[in-house]
């Protein structure tokens, strides 16, 4: 049953308007249930019915307010319509402005609203435009047209008691259908309460079945999850160990290339020093001795010191010479990790307790550790592992002042060691300042530093994940910003 019956009453005269009308009458019809039946209901269908108006309203207008203008009827009356649809327009736009703004709109009151308008407008204005065309169209003139429609009489009254009793018509109808339907209905609701006690244990029976499926599903599901999350852990580790091989290689070739060359400027460097002290001394002397000479030579020798901005040199050179001895020492110290980083393996695989390398490497960087951190132990009885202790404990000695360097007021290292099944483990923790994840991701590149220039060569971790690999273990760094780092090394465990 619809809402609106269209009938003859809102008949204009005009196909291409009343085919339009026509369609905004299937289109109230359409959404109509829904905007009656509640809030939940007409949330569903109030957006699109509020876009569809939109449109509706620009396509209609536009022709009506066309066909005027071309018929030429009154400029008043044109303005006068014109203003009626803007009305409209502003209306279904505020509309959609609330709507869009709180979520809410009353479907009810939108259903009046254009139930209300439809009617109105349909056999008041568009019954009255349509009249005025045809009028014009049959030879009046646009004034005579209007005259005629001007006083309201008792064809307009007429028209609306028409509307008005097909309206109560379609309502007795639908009150028929209402009774009907509710017998259905309790008829329906028998069949359901029947229907129910065997669609109940097919429910259940179903549900079963599903969940069985469900937990099967979710156990392959996991299962690949796992094996995707192995396989990027082989690239990676594959594309690491590429990228260590090739550096490495490099490592070789530069340490070998610049040590020779750097030994011969350390020894040069350290003889200019020697000679600069002994040019310094002379100068000083004859500086000393210019007293005794003739009043010319003795300005002579005076005019080029000052020149020679001699007091300037004597100041720098030092400077420059202990700045230079410094930068050798840091390239010394790269070509050093350069060679370590290349070196093969320094001594046989054997079971080491991994406490006794953590005391050895605490020793090793104690001076490093006064005033800045607490050292707290989290130890097992025993955590034997199978590796090379020299090589091991450098790698720990390195996460040590890495952990130390990491803290910019005094905090807490935590050192922990355990075992399981198949492996030994130890752990290396900080309250430093931590690192976000974009650091984690290159941590073991080499070369890549976090330190001030002139602080680090970048090659400590990327050696240690290189040493790690070479003992078949793996190590993982668990950080946030502000939160500390931890890092955790893996290893065979001893028999």
């Amino acid at each position: 049953m619809k809402l609106m019956a269209w009938s003859d009453h809102f008949v204009t005269g005009i196909a291409p308007v009343d085919a339009q009308h026509h369609a905004l009458v299937d289109m109230i019809n359409a959404v109509a249930p829904s905007l009656a039946l509640g809030e939940e209901e007409a949330r569903r269908v109030v957006a699109p019915l509020l876009d569809k108006l939109v449109h509706y309203a620009d396509v209609h207008f536009k022709f009506e307010e066309a066909l005027m203008a071309r018929t030429q009827v009154l400029p008043e009356y044109l303005a006068q319509h014109h203003r009626t649809h803007q009305a409209f327009v502003t209306e279904v736009l505020q509309m959609r402005q609330q709507y869009e703004e709180s979520g809410t709109l009353s479907g009810k009151e939108l259903l009046q609203f254009l139930i209300s308008w439809l009617t109105f407008h349909i056999l008041s204005e568009d019954k009255r435009m349509a009249a005025q065309v045809q009028a014009i169209g049959a030879g009046e003139t646009p004034a005579q047209a209007y005259a005629a429609l001007s006083p309201v009489g008792g064809a307009p009254n007429a028209v609306y008691n028409d509307a008005l009793i097909d309206l109560f018509s379609l309502l007795s109808e639908r009150n028929r259908a209402l009774v009907q339907a509710n017998q259905q209905l309790l008829a329906a609701q028998a069949e359901l309460e029947v229907a129910n006690c065997s669609l109940e244990s097919r429910v259940r029976t179903r549900t079963q079945e599903l969940s069985q499926a469900n937990a099967a599903l979710l156990q392959e599901r996991q299962a690949l999850q796992a094996s995707m999350e192995q396989l990027a852990r082989i690239q990676s580790q594959l594309l690491q160990s590429e990228k260590m091989a090739a550096v490495g290689q490099l490592a070789a070739g530069v340490a070998h290339e610049i040590n020779n060359p750097i030994g011969f400027v350390s020894a040069n460097l350290n003889t200019l020093a020697q000679y600069a002290g002994q040019l310094l001394a002379l100068i000083d002397l004859s500086r000393q001795l210019s007293s005794h000479l003739a009043p010319e030579p003795k300005q002579i020798l005076d005019s080029a010191l000052y020149k020679a901005e001699f007091d300037y040199l004597r100041q720098d050179l030092p400077d420059l010479i202990r700045e230079s001895k410094q930068g050798l020492a840091r390239v010394t110290r790269i070509v050093s990790d350069l060679r370590d980083f290349s070196a093969g393996d320094d001594g046989p695989l054997q079971p080491t307790d991994l406490n006794q390398l953590l005391e050895a490497a605490l020793q090793a960087v104690a001076p490093q550790l006064q005033g800045k951190a607490e050292v707290v132990r989290e130890l097992a009885p025993s955590a034997l592992a199978i590796c090379r202790d020299g090589s091991m404990g450098q790698v720990l000695a390195n996460l040590i002042s890495n952990a130390v360097q990491a803290m910019t007021e005094p905090g807490r290292i935590t050192l922990r060691s355990g075992v399981a099944p198949n492996e030994a483990w130890v752990e290396v923790s900080d309250t430093g300042c931590g690192m976000s994840e974009d650091v984690q991701k290159r941590i073991f590149e080499p070369f890549y530093t976090t330190k001030p220039v002139g602080q680090g060569t970048g090659l400590g971790l990327s050696l240690a994940w290189e040493i790690i690999q070479r003992h078949h273990g793996h190590i993982q760094v668990s950080s946030a910003p502000g939160a500390g780092t931890t890092f955790r090394i893996s290893l065979p465990r001893a028999p």
